[in-house]
């Protein structure tokens, strides 16, 4: 019997959140709000990526803004 254990997608995102959190409130506290920008962007990136994985939809990266019709 393997005692191996998997973690869950949603605790791998509780995680990789943490650990965003952690650099961002440092980004803060040093008043590197370029850093702070990066870092989020980031997150929403990886979380995004994470949970196409998991789920097994990478098809749909990458995730492409659609553009504003000119009025």
């Amino acid at each position: 019997m393997s005692t191996a254990r998997t973690t869950t997608l949603v605790q791998d995102l509780d995680a990789l959140h943490a650990s965003y959190v952690a650099a961002i409130n440092s980004a803060v506290e040093s008043d590197r709000d370029d850093e702070v920008a990066e870092l989020a962007a980031a997150y929403d990136r990886e979380a995004t990526v994470m949970v196409a994985e998991r789920e097994g939809r990478t098809h749909l990266l990458p995730l492409l803004r659609r553009r504003r019709r000119s009025a």
